[in-house]
Order: C-alpha cells, then structure tokens, then sequence
C-alpha cells in the first residue's frame, strides 16, 4: 500500500510537469490552479467614541446583537439586509463581519444601529487580471464621509460612535 501511494504521487506529479511543458502557445505558461473563489469580508467594530469601549462585545455592552442590521443591495439590485451581521470571535476579542459579493467592484451597504444615526460603508474590489487567472481583492474601505483605508485581510474597521 505504502509503494502504490508514492507510486500514485509520482505519476501525478509527471503528469503535471508533462502538462505544463507542451503548452501549446509558447509564450503561456500556466502553473495547475484549483478553482477556488475566495469571498471578500469586512471586518468591522462599533466603539465608544470617549470611552472606546466596544457597543457589542465588551463585558456589558450597551446593545445587544438584535440591535444593528447591515442593509444592502443584493444580485437582483434590491434592498436586503443582515440582522444581526455574522460574528467573528477571536482571542484578541470579537468583531462583526460583512462578506462582500465579488460581483460588485464597489459596494455600498449601511449599518444601522438601534437609536443612533446611520453609517455608510463603502467597499472597493480590485480586480488583477493575468493571462492565468483573474482575481478578486477587497483592497479599499471608506466609512461615512471619512477618507478611504487601505484594508487586508487582518484589519478590523474601527467605527466610532
């Protein structure tokens, strides 16, 4: 059984270095990608603007996760929302999280808080386009009429309330 596995590994890996050298354009050279979509998330926190203290995750928050809803354009172009957004709990403390659809270069959703006024998120995707593939990268996010944050992976929006 050991000898059929490295037997079976070996033959994949000639298949794919015989696949990759007998491209037929010359000038293309394609490394074997699997298809993966890769979804694009924000991730956000409402804070105390004097005490920064987090409105949702601390130890007692003054609003309970019924109270935001995220509102935002859907595939068909209307108005859907989110209540309460997904949550995302890590060791450093806990967050909310907006997924964004890879659909749409920019987009735009609104996060309303019970009882207090409403905030406009803006979301730019930035497309890289290669011979080989195309790909979808949420790399800028504006929030209210401040000025846009360079965004990856690892940041977590701080809004101020």
């Amino acid at each position: 059984m050991k000898n059929l596995s490295r037997y079976v590994a070996g033959l994949l890996l000639l298949l794919i270095a015989v696949s990759c050298s007998k491209n037929k354009d010359k000038n293309e050279v394609c490394p074997p990608m699997p298809l993966a979509l890769v979804l694009q998330a924000v991730k956000f926190q409402v804070v105390d603007k004097t005490s920064g203290q987090d409105l949702f995750f601390s130890q007692n928050p003054p609003y309970a996760l019924t109270d935001i809803k995220i509102v935002f354009r859907n595939s068909s172009n209307q108005l859907d929302s989110v209540s309460p957004p997904l949550k995302d709990q890590l060791p450093t403390g806990s967050h909310f999280v907006y997924p964004i659809p890879y659909t749409r270069i920019l987009d735009t959703c609104y996060i309303k808080i019970k009882g207090l006024k409403t905030d406009t998120m803006i979301s730019t995707i930035a497309t890289t386009i290669t011979k080989c593939s195309t790909m979808y990268l949420l790399n800028k996010v504006q929030v209210n009429k401040n000025a846009p944050i360079a965004y990856s992976y690892s940041n977590v929006i701080v809004i101020k309330k």
